[in-house]
């Protein structure tokens, strides 16, 4: 298989890569026949499953591919099978594949050979979750040795076209709050303090003992280097497969998504890319998000193109948008996920760019003895039961699939259009280990960040249907092709990064800062580039507060007063009249500030960025007029415009549609529905007010 522009290509074909989870080994032989004629019948391309490191080493240095000693074991007949329905295989091997496992798959013997290796707590005491130090040589050797003995499985069969290597690298520290401070990993980070040539904080590194906190600085430092420490793991493990002559394309997957609400969400995912996403260095890495929103609804389905925006600016340019974990399911029974939040979930990301989804757990079953967190029972509402009822989701599903196949060719050679840009700082999410060294003041900026953006006025702008493209801002160049771009800004903000927000102004790019101006670096030492740019002279920063923007009244979570120079366009002012928010021209571009935090508990507050949008001149390329909000995205191929309109209520909705200056005509979406339209660019004149020819799927 080959990635390329954003494709999958499977054997010579561009392909919209359908993938199902299926674990062989939560199932006996004796139905794995009736599993893969179901999903082949549903239309799959391909199978994905991990592959247990404690399930086929048992014993130290005793490896069971072939079923000696269980005939689940047998991954060998399990993948001739696979091969002989023709289905592709994404190919899971760890070492760490979570999968409500004890151990998250490792064998315990593991930890009996090397405790030295696991990971330990700021005090000295082992890890929570018994996490061994990544790059620890001793655990590395076995991890190596696994693999060594796994690809002879691998290379046994060539439809094996991914591997996923490792699964939620971060995740434990994360969760727990616990980082990594093993003595092996200390002496890296001295190692990388000292490369980075920051000597005094090197020198406080070397006279810490467990049981101290770190300072403000060496905590920002230490996120740094942790995520570098991510990434050369996963390097680790891409090259122990290359060494073993395995060079299909390998899967990074990333955690985040919330646990059991009815509708989740997904304002903690951006913590998960943070960690991760420095792993993507090559073209051949395929950056991939857990996507887990529950029930999708209007509150939340914004959450899940936030996340596109989020990937698309920080994945390899030639990689495809693709989830190895699409929620098809769920590990327990709440909530409980209605088959439309499929078919709706799915048609939001396909519109928004998504070219391959692995529905996960599609295939539910049983926990091997002794291996299980959560019970026996593995259902995991899939899909396909443990007892292999096909369930409502599975036609739901099969149908997608089908409409999808009609127009795979144009679609895959499609690409999302975006009206505007997300623009993604990875370091307003490399936050995770403040509270551990007591530095209890990041609530405000995950307080402020959470609103501003999933709440927000990033959420404003998908109520308002413009589509959103993402960028990397720790990227050292700027697009300038993006037209405009609106970025989360936070009391700090890198040096390179305001800098490099001035430049994109300077040459001619529209920028709006919310809620904040930022006036120190990251590790708190004044920096105010883009103050001195903006014209501001001063800056003085309050909690809530009322603001009036635009003549809307606005109960902010946090305001600014500025004093500006003149030339400046006034939009927002507090109580006392003092300016809050503005526009002004600078160099060939122009800057808006909302120096308000803005949050939609009443969402006729989306006026205000309307209004932003219409001062700066930021269009939309498809019009959506209906009663109430439906969800729209679009594709743009080499001959066709291919329209996404999803409805989430409970209730039917007619909408007109425009695309660019056409008039497309009156349609309508059922309830919990959505609908997909063809559009002929030969089909679209310049002249207004005449119905065109679509083909309705």
């Amino acid at each position: 298989m080959e990635i390329k522009d954003g494709k999958f290509i499977v054997d010579g074909k561009n392909r919209f890569l359908f993938s199902a989870e299926l674990h062989y080994f939560r199932l006996e032989p004796e139905v794995w026949e009736d599993r893969l004629v179901k999903i082949k019948n549903a239309g799959f391309d391909a199978v994905s499953f991990y592959v247990p490191w404690f399930w086929h080493e048992p014993y130290e240095g005793f490896f069971d591919f072939s079923g000696l000693t269980d005939p689940k074991r047998n991954i060998v007949a399990f993948l001739e099978m696979v091969s002989r329905f023709n289905l592709k295989v994404i190919f899971k091997p760890g070492p760490y594949i979570m999968s409500e496992l004890k151990n998250e798959g490792l064998p315990n013997w593991l930890y009996d050979r090397i405790p030295h290796a696991i990971a330990k707590t700021m005090k000295g005491t082992p890890h929570p979750t018994r996490v061994f130090s990544y790059l620890h040589p001793d655990y590395l050797s076995y991890v190596k040795r696994w693999y060594s003995e796994v690809s002879k499985v691998i290379k046994s069969f060539e439809n094996v076209i991914m591997v996923q290597i490792d699964n939620e690298v971060g995740m434990l520290q994360w969760i727990t709050s616990y980082g990594d401070y093993n003595e092996h990993t200390i002496e890296k980070f001295r190692t990388y303090l000292e490369e980075k040539q920051m000597k005094d904080l090197a020198k406080e590194l070397l006279n810490w003992a467990c049981g101290r906190t770190f300072s403000r600085n060496l905590v920002v430092a230490y996120h740094d280097f942790i995520r570098e420490y991510y990434a050369e793991y996963l390097c680790n493990l891409r090259k122990f497969l290359s060494d073993e002559g395995i060079n299909v394309p390998v899967i990074v997957n990333i955690h985040g998504f919330d646990m059991v609400e009815y509708a989740k969400r997904g304002k903690r995912y951006p913590i998960g890319v943070s960690q991760l996403y420095r792993a993507s260095t090559d073209k051949n890495v395929i950056l991939s998000g857990d996507y887990y929103i529950g029930n999708i609804v209007h509150e939340n389905f914004s959450d899940l193109a936030i996340a596109n925006a989020i990937m698309l600016s920080v994945q390899n340019p030639e990689q495809p948008l693709f989830s190895a974990e699409f929620q098809s399911g769920f590990q327990m029974d709440k909530p409980k996920l209605l088959p439309s939040t499929i078919d709706l979930t799915s048609r939001l990301c396909i519109g928004n760019g998504m070219n391959g989804i692995n529905y996960y757990l599609f295939v539910g079953g049983d926990n091997p003895s002794d291996s299980a967190l959560m019970g026996t029972y593995h259902d995991w509402q899939a899909p396909i039961s443990r007892d292999g009822e096909l369930r409502r989701s599975y036609y739901v599903i099969k149908d997608l699939i089908s409409s999808i196949r009609s127009i795979e060719e144009e679609l895959v050679n499609s690409k999302p259009v975006f009206d505007t840009y997300f623009g993604f700082i990875p370091d307003y999410y490399s936050t995770e280990h403040y509270k551990e060294h007591g530095l209890n003041a990041v609530s405000d900026i995950e307080f402020k960040r959470d609103v501003s953006i999933f709440d927000g006025v990033i959420r404003a702008l998908k109520l308002l249907n413009y589509n959103i493209g993402g960028v990397n801002l720790r990227s050292p160049n700027l697009d300038l092709n993006i037209r405009s771009l609106w970025v989360f800004s936070y009391k700090w903000m890198p040096c390179h990064v305001q800098k490099i927000l001035a430049e994109y102004v300077e040459n001619g790019g529209k920028l709006v800062l919310f809620p904040e101006i930022p006036v120190e670096d990251e590790f708190g030492n004044e920096c105010t580039i883009l103050r001195d740019f903006l014209g501001i002279r001063s800056v003085s920063k309050r909690g809530w507060g009322t603001v009036y923007a635009f003549g809307i009244e606005v109960n902010a979570y946090h305001v600014e007063e500025y004093e500006l120079e003149p030339l400046t366009y006034q939009f927002a002012r507090d109580k006392k009249g003092n300016i809050c928010g503005f526009i002004r021209n600078v160099g060939k571009g122009s800057v808006a500030v909302l120096g308000f935090g803005l949050e939609l508990e009443r969402e006729y507050k989306v006026d205000i960025v309307e209004n932003v949008c219409s001062l700066l001149g930021i269009s939309k390329a498809l019009f959506i007029e209906s009663r109430d909000f439906v969800d729209g995205y679009l594709r743009e191929g080499t001959e066709n415009f291919i329209v996404f309109l999803n409805n989430y209520d409970d209730y039917p909705k007619d909408v007109k549609l425009r695309l660019f200056t056409n008039y497309l005509g009156e349609f309508s979406v059922a309830a919990r529905k959505g609908i997909t339209l063809v559009v002929s660019k030969a089909e679209l004149p310049n002249e207004t007010g005449t119905k065109r020819q679509v083909q309705l799927l």
